[in-house]
């Protein structure tokens, strides 16, 4: 027998066994085991812990656009078709990172939404990366590499860039325009 075959063998054997093992391993949990218990803690199942609304989710769908305006119980989104889609809400309804209450008409949100009933709302994120310009306290632009402008609000970043900077920034838009910066990252140049 050469050394090819024989190693050949082995690693078929290794792989029979580690495969065969997990099969026994898994038979012997049984009902009540521990495969049991974990669904109960963790109802999104495997990978997936704190996904239980998985059920209030499905059929639902996706709105992404602007907030037209917001008001006790109902949400107003202006898509960017450019329709209008009104959607209830009520305590049970969700927005990432803060309160309803807090919403601003020109915001870009994104809601699930399910029979007319805004489920999860959240805060669409910018993400732009280009070179500062026009550094103005507060106030800059950024160009980005296709050369398109858009103006920042850095009144939330501690140290500011300068002119000539390379940086990625994440944030919210706030104006329909301008981002508001939550997170300033230098780039090599």
């Amino acid at each position: 027998m050469s050394k090819k075959s024989a190693w050949a063998g082995a690693i078929v054997a290794a792989v029979g066994l580690t495969v065969g093992g997990i099969a026994v391993a898994t038979a012997a949990e049984g009902p009540g085991g521990p495969a049991a218990a974990f669904a109960e803690r963790h109802p999104g199942g495997p990978g997936k812990p704190g996904r239980g609304d998985k059920a209030k989710l499905k059929d639902s769908t996706l709105v992404v656009g602007r907030v037209k305006s917001v008001e006790t119980g109902k949400l107003t989104i202006t898509k960017d078709d450019g329709s209008e889609v009104s959607l209830t809400t009520d305590s049970a309804t969700k927005l990432r990172g803060g309160d309803l209450a807090g919403l601003k008409a020109d915001q870009r949100v994104t809601v699930r939404a399910k029979d007319g009933k805004a489920l999860n709302v959240a805060l669409a994120k910018a993400q732009v990366r280009g070179t500062v310009k026009d550094v103005n306290g507060n106030n800059a632009t950024l160009v980005q590499v296709d050369g398109l402008q858009t103006p920042l609000d850095l009144s939330s970043v501690s140290e500011k860039p300068k002119n000539g900077d390379l940086v990625a920034v994440t944030g919210t838009v706030s104006d329909g325009k301008t981002v508001k910066v939550d997170q300033l990252r230098q780039l090599p140049k």
